[in-house]
């Protein structure tokens, strides 16, 4: 009986099996296997080159395909690719006279600054629903919940959603134009993008939402399951029908929900992170200055 043959070390083995911390716990190790990698330059060139194969567009490789000699296929682009990479992994670059003026210019005109506007407003509004949702719960005499939280919470995650998502709209768009200057200058994939701020940089509203939502979903759920099983064992205990039993189901099928929705949200999250470090390392500058090559 054969036994499968291993993964590329570029290429960790993915296993879904097993509860969800171990899960968990080999996502984050595969993370940390890929940061520390001491891969050989042909098997970080073919990844790195796998990697920017997959992140750019068809319109980009087409444009960047004639300074590889490279056709219309996908995979000769990629094995161009990983040759020029290989290179300058190997022998280092030289300088070029306008890189840095060059990427600098193209790193102010991939500001998006419009989009960064509306997200901190967005966020502004939240924080404000936040603010008067806290003060009003004060003003009462009871520290009770006030008749005006419900709309206050509702447009507080309409706005932070919304945030998230011109955060993400504009983050994805600053790549796409900075990836555009790179596949416009012959060799600069293989040499990498020399960024002062990297790609893929999450901005307020995206990090505010993928650390805080899983976390109140959990809570959520956790609440709402304690919720309806309380509710089903007062009334099994009293032997009379309380207040909100219909809403016992209810409340442990939500909780349910909310758990589950917060153990995915994590996991694709964890993925979100292993493919921008991937992506992180296959556009890290190789320069005469970057110490790489020796």
């Amino acid at each position: 009986m054969s036994t499968p043959l291993p993964p590329p070390r570029h290429l960790p083995h993915r296993d879904g099996a097993g509860p969800a911390g171990l899960r968990f716990g080999r996502q984050a190790a595969r993370i940390r296997a890929i940061v520390n990698a001491d891969l050989l330059p042909e098997e970080r060139a073919e990844a790195d080159a796998l990697v920017l194969t997959a992140w750019l567009t068809t319109a980009q490789r087409e444009r960047y395909a004639p300074t590889l000699r490279a056709g219309h296929q996908v995979d000769e682009f990629a094995q161009r690719l990983a040759d020029e990479r290989r290179v300058v992994l190997e022998e280092g670059t030289d300088p070029v006279a306008d890189e840095a003026d060059s990427v600098a210019a193209a790193e102010r005109a991939a500001r998006q600054v419009p989009l960064r506007i509306v997200e901190a407003v967005l966020l502004l509004v939240a924080a404000a629903c936040f603010a008067l949702t806290v003060a009003s719960t004060f003003r009462t005499s009871d520290r009770s919940i006030p008749q005006d939280a419900g709309p206050l919470l509702a447009t507080l995650l309409v706005a932070a959603l919304l945030a998230a998502a011109v955060g993400m709209l504009a983050t994805s768009r600053r790549d796409r134009m900075l990836l555009d200057w790179a596949v416009s200058r012959p060799g600069q994939l293989g040499r990498g993008l020399p960024v002062r701020r990297p790609l893929q940089s999450d901005s307020a509203g995206p990090a505010i939402v993928r650390s805080l939502g899983p976390a109140l979903l959990l809570g959520l759920g956790i609440i709402s399951i304690v919720a309806g099983s309380a509710i089903l064992l007062i009334s099994l205990m009293v032997r009379i029908e309380v207040i909100a039993t219909d809403l016992a189901p209810v409340f442990l099928i939500g909780g349910v929900v909310c758990l589950v929705t917060a153990v995915v949200l994590v996991h694709l999250n964890g993925r979100r992170v292993e493919r921008v470090v991937r992506r992180a390392r296959a556009i890290e500058w190789i320069g005469p200055e970057s110490g790489l090559e020796d």
